[in-house]
């Protein structure tokens, strides 16, 4: 990243994937935000092993539960992030006060400048790549992947609100260095886009039937979520945008997947600062393409 993407960044879902990544790159850019702050559910487990190996000074300073300062070197300058790990699970909403205490303190009068929704959950079996097929799929299944893929982002959205206002408060143009709320979606969340994806998929009859009813209902119900948001707060100074990663080599796009958690991250870091008003409430792709949905 050439600039700085945001003063303040705060992420979900950081142990594993795309939430790692993230971290993995914010802290080690030339330009790191002034807080990087990344929630789990395990954070002593999340980055022992991989985060500290590839990017710490001391690898055993740093994991996704404590404070630090991570020294970074940026041209001529030694340049300082302050990065919180905090213990989070997106559903356990009786703790978001406590969350949004430590968040507010570490933010301090400047505010939440970006929020990334990224935890998320897709259920497998072993029979096929995508999702549960129609004829075993159970109602708290179903439940349970709306709620931690749609209902969860909302609610930390609502915590959140007064920091995001109290950063959009500073003024200038709407985007994510100033407020903002990006939620991690995908392309089959898209009603448009979804059924000519599954039928370019190299998989079977049946995987493309079913592709997976939890997870894509959920992200179409996030886009319309970020859309929603975004009509409500727009005025405020608030951007909210949805952002399809691509098809990603994690545990939940699998080893199939077109692209790493590398390339995503790096594409979609180059996209944020280029989003601004006109792109408040849309589905964008990782690599700047607005998505019909």
């Amino acid at each position: 990243m050439a600039d700085m993407l945001a003063g303040s960044v705060l992420i979900t879902g950081c142990n594993r994937g795309l939430g790692l990544e993230m971290i993995r790159q914010l802290v080690t850019s030339s330009t790191p935000p002034r807080v990087v702050i990344g929630t789990c559910r395990k954070p002593d487990e999340a980055l022992q092993t991989t985060y500290c190996k590839e990017t710490a000074p001391d690898e055993t300073s740093l994991n996704l539960k404590r404070l630090a300062k991570v020294q970074q070197i940026g041209s001529q300058n030694q340049i300082y992030t302050e990065f919180l790990a905090l213990e989070s699970n997106v559903v356990d909403y009786k703790s978001l006060p406590g969350l949004v205490e430590e968040v507010g303190a570490a933010v301090g009068p400047q505010g939440l400048n970006l929020l990334i929704n990224n935890a998320g959950i897709m259920d497998k079996c072993s029979s096929q790549m995508f999702g549960i097929p129609l004829e075993h799929l159970e109602p708290h299944t179903f439940s349970n992947v709306m709620e931690t893929n749609t209902t969860a982002p909302l609610m930390l959205v609502k915590e959140m609100l007064p920091l995001l206002r109290k950063a959009a408060t500073v003024g200038g143009a709407i985007g994510v260095r100033r407020a903002a709320v990006v939620n991690i979606s995908s392309i089959m969340g898209s009603m448009v886009v979804s059924r000519i994806v599954r039928k370019a998929c190299d998989v079977s009859c049946t995987v493309r039937k079913v592709c997976d009813v939890n997870c894509t209902v959920s992200k179409a119900a996030l886009n319309m979520l970020t859309k929603i948001l975004a009509m409500n707060f727009g005025d405020e100074g608030l951007m909210f945008v949805a952002i399809h990663p691509g098809w990603v080599q994690t545990d939940m796009g699998t080893s199939s997947g077109m692209i790493t958690t590398q390339e995503s991250i790096s594409r979609i870091f180059k996209t944020l600062p280029t989003l601004m008003e006109k792109h408040n409430g849309l589905l964008v792709s990782y690599d700047g393409t607005v998505m019909p949905w």
